[in-house]
């Protein structure tokens, strides 16, 4: 179910009263008032944060939670940490993520596509993989043969999106970097201008989200897997329709929850099949002192060298 795993989501915020998520939502941080110093994310503009956090731990409510969205961890919690859609928001996100692992997030994702990186984004990057953190970001909804940013930095899980036959959803990026596919049409989740609002979108947002909510189940069940062990369980225990080991559309496969949890799969080494962080996991990556510190659908583009948090 998740339980104890801390999933950051850098994303347009998050909506904690929604019926669905009361409980689970940590105090973030919001990256965009550039007041000098995070102030505590309890507000979503655009929704999409929301609705990606809803994916991975929503809980449902009413009689037995019947009722609403339940994600695929439970019981996992979520760090909201709010960044813009402009020219700031590769930096910000890279404060984001140094934020992330210094408050003890073992996950991180990023529902969000940028046309370049920069190298403060990827230097963040690289010190979450080396701190034991599964990185995971959508790979753009843009029907290219290419991967967006922050999913093509090296050691980041790039997640592309299926519909419900399991077809590569057509405006998914695709190329040979792309990792796992996962869910990504038609996907109701909760919404932010309302506690009992929900949505349906379509793309690689979704996608990314449930498979950090899949790194969430692993790490719950085996929290002596490192980061890289954990995604070398999620690749193996994928099922790609082709027969192949991997492709360009759907990377290794399309996520089995279930079978991640109960095969038989041997750890392998410490840093993985994508050459992730070899920390141990205890369900939290490990803090350092020094270290200071979207897109499911075509809802919003950003322009220029910002994110698209779409969806």
């Amino acid at each position: 179910m998740g339980k104890s795993v801390t999933v950051a989501v850098i994303d347009s915020g998050v909506r904690p009263t929604h019926l669905d998520l009361r409980g689970q939502v940590l105090n973030g941080a919001d990256f965009i008032a550039h007041t000098g110093s995070p102030v505590t994310c309890d507000h979503d503009q655009h929704g999409h944060g929301t609705a990606v956090s809803s994916l991975i731990m929503g809980h449902g409510h009413s009689d037995g939670n019947s009722d609403g969205i339940e994600g695929l961890a439970p019981q996992a919690k979520v760090m909201p940490l709010a960044i813009g859609t402009g020219s700031d928001s590769m930096q910000e996100a890279a404060t984001a993520i140094d934020f992330a692992v210094s408050h003890g997030a073992s996950i991180i994702n990023m529902s969000f596509s940028s046309p370049s990186g920069t190298p403060a984004m990827q230097t963040a990057v690289a010190r979450a993989i080396a701190h034991g953190v599964v990185v995971v970001a959508g790979a753009g909804n843009d029907s290219a043969g290419r991967l967006a940013w922050p999913a093509a930095y090296p050691g980041v899980v790039a997640v592309g999106a299926v519909d419900v036959e399991g077809k590569p959803w057509v405006d998914s990026n695709y190329g040979p970097g792309l990792t796992l596919t996962a869910p990504g049409v038609n996907i109701v989740a909760a919404g932010a201008n309302s506690d009992s609002e929900y949505r349906v979108s379509d793309g690689t947002s979704d996608a990314a989200a449930y498979v950090s909510a899949e790194a969430a189940l692993v790490r719950a069940e085996y929290p002596g897997l490192t980061a890289g062990q954990v995604v070398n369980r999620m690749v193996k225990s994928a099922v790609n329709p082709t027969g192949r080991v991997r492709d360009d559309h759907y990377g290794y496969g399309i996520i089995r929850p279930d079978a991640a949890l109960t095969f038989d799969i041997p750890p392998g080494p410490p840093g993985g099949p994508l050459g992730q962080g070899g920390v141990a996991a205890t369900g939290q990556a490990t803090p350092e002192a020094a270290v200071a510190v979207g897109s499911a659908g075509k809802v919003g583009q950003a322009g220029g060298d910002g994110v698209a948090i779409a969806g």
